[in-house]
């Protein structure tokens, strides 16, 4: 096929977001054989405007992405939070024939107020959305005319090249890191109380307490440095919702703390993961591997190779495919595969 990947490639911060979904994704399409165009919608209205501020190259992104698929004519167009494209661009590219099939990819949890009316806003004219929550919740944001579904966050052998699993120098135990406290308070507050509860063990909380945010390759000299990494959402009642530092923490060797109310359960075992049922179980178990380094490391492991075996960038992508174009007649992939809607 021929595919344009239309969304925040993020060339402002130089390389720093190198391990982002968009490009794993767009290597995952491109490994499986398609021909890929990017197409960095942030990027473009940036240039175009003047002092790279304000609204004024949002059109000039608009126009040079219709013109990109009258030229490139792709099978299938892919928006990845491209929140710069309007509808009205979308029906114009839909209206060239022959017509690309559109997906929308959406990674922001769906209880953040700000993401329902993105994702009703693009189901007006895309013909699928992707997203990273599953379950039955999805179904109030299907119509006849719009599907939506469930995708993993992807990991990438080339991008999740650490192996954590196999070092037992590390300088800390337990690795979280946040935008900064101000932004995340909640799980600033939750780092707290670990701290609290476990003062034994030697924490990498990164954004917390003066300590510096990380990003790029600081991001992965970070992750390097730690033995387990504790994944915080806002809210775990949302099924297999996660940020994608899933991926990157255990892509990356990590053995993972993660509540079992998230229910990844039901794809890793306790044998993959570290399922917690709130603060003191995760206290408890923390102080557990703090003194059992060695199965840390066969934990870290196995669920290392198995996230790497069922959620890497080219089956994903090609779940992508499969959905979209209606090509899923049986259950290949180790998700929940339905579809809500069309």
């Amino acid at each position: 096929m021929r595919v344009v990947i239309a969304g925040n490639y993020n060339e402002r911060k130089a390389g720093a977001n190198f391990y982002a979904t968009i490009r794993k994704l767009t290597n995952g399409f491109i490994r499986n054989d398609h021909a890929v165009m990017a197409f960095s919608d942030r990027d473009i209205a940036r240039e175009q405007s003047r002092f790279g501020i304000g609204r004024a190259g949002d059109g000039e992104a608009n126009r040079r992405l219709v013109e990109l698929c009258r030229q490139f004519r792709p099978d299938l167009l892919i928006l990845l939070h491209a929140d710069k494209i309007t509808n009205a661009t979308i029906v114009e590219i839909k209206a060239q024939r022959p017509s690309p099939l559109v997906a929308v990819v959406n990674l922001d949890p769906i209880f953040l107020p700000e993401n329902p009316p993105r994702i009703r806003r693009f189901a007006e004219v895309a013909d699928i959305t992707f997203i990273t929550t599953a379950g039955d919740r999805l179904a109030e944001f299907a119509t006849r005319t719009h599907r939506i579904a469930f995708m993993p966050n992807p990991v990438d052998r080339s991008i999740e090249a650490l192996e954590c699993f196999r070092h037992a120098d590390q300088p800390f135990d337990l690795l979280c890191t946040i935008g900064s406290e101000k932004g995340t308070p909640w799980r600033a507050e939750t780092m707290r109380a670990i701290e609290a509860r476990v003062p034994e063990a030697r924490y990498a909380f990164f954004g917390l307490a003066g300590r510096p945010s990380v990003f790029g390759t600081a991001y992965f000299e970070a992750i390097a440095s730690a033995r387990m990494g504790l994944n915080l959402n806002r809210s775990d009642d949302h099924y297999l919702y996660s940020s994608d530092r899933i991926a990157q923490y255990v892509g990356n060797g990590l053995m993972l703390f993660i509540g079992r109310s998230t229910g990844y359960g039901d794809i890793f075992s306790d044998r993959e993961f570290v399922f917690h049922d709130g603060l003191d179980d995760l206290a408890d178990r923390l102080r557990y591997f703090l003194a059992h380094d060695e199965e840390r490391q066969k934990i870290a492991k196995a669920g290392h190779e198995k996230y790497h075996a069922i959620f890497n960038e080219r089956i994903v992508a090609r779940y992508i495919e499969d959905v979209t174009f209606g090509r899923l007649d049986e259950p290949g992939y180790a998700w929940p595969q339905t579809v809500f809607g069309g």
